[in-house]
């Protein structure tokens, strides 16, 4: 729970960087990643002790092997940060004007970062939890998540409208991109929160059969 609080911290003051080109934030996310790196190899190992020293069998097991997945993915989603922070200060270093971003791109780009962090931030609570109705909720913002996604990339598309370099659009994509697997990473999360809570692995099941599903029973 701490790593994933620690995530979206990391993840808003990237994209502060990013938008508002301030290279202070993306200092501090680059500083703070090892804390989440640590998090992560004590999580590792107190899932190994637990195994070890416990010996848990069915539901118990469950848990136990479903946190580990989850702590893997608020990870990696950290990881996302650090990427947008690094490419905040590289689109700074291709730049000669710190307004280079429209007022277009940078709406789109605050939109996706919402999306993704409001994903993220449910999934941590359903983890809290393992509260199904939480985890239907991520699935339900999906497509918010890949409209926000699919806006910036379409502006971002017509580069030469918007005034950047190819060096820049790439910048920017790489950070759309990262936001977009922030929110994939919180739907990963979901999909263990209902695995520990119901004993159903939904990882390949249709998305808008599962929460007809779900609904339909009352979560």
């Amino acid at each position: 729970l701490e790593m994933g609080e620690r995530v979206i911290e990391q993840t808003q003051a990237a994209v502060l960087a990013l938008v508002d080109g301030e290279d202070s934030q993306a200092f501090r996310v680059l500083d703070r990643e090892p804390q989440i790196d640590f998090l992560s190899l004590d999580a590792d190992e107190e899932v190994f002790r637990v195994i070890v020293r416990r010996q848990p069998t069915a539901v118990d097991l469950r848990i136990v092997l479903a946190l580990s997945k989850i702590a893997d993915d608020v990870e990696r989603a950290g990881d996302k940060a650090v990427r947008i922070a690094r490419q905040a200060l590289e689109l700074k270093e291709f730049s000669t004007d710190s307004g280079c971003l429209s007022d277009a791109l940078r709406a789109a780009l605050r939109q996706l970062d919402e999306a993704a962090c409001c994903m993220f931030e449910r999934g941590i609570q359903a983890v809290a939890g393992f509260d199904v109705a939480l985890a239907l909720g991520i699935f339900e913002n999906e497509p918010d998540l890949y409209q926000a996604s699919n806006m910036a990339r379409k502006l971002l598309g017509e580069q030469d409208r918007e005034g950047l370099t190819p060096r820049q659009t790439v910048c920017l994509l790489t950070c759309a991109h990262a936001l977009e697997r922030i929110g994939n990473h919180a739907a990963n999360i979901a999909e263990q929160v209902i695995y520990v809570a119901l004993g159903q692995d939904v990882r390949y099941r249709n998305r808008e059969i599962l929460i007809e599903t779900l609904r339909h029973r009352g979560y």
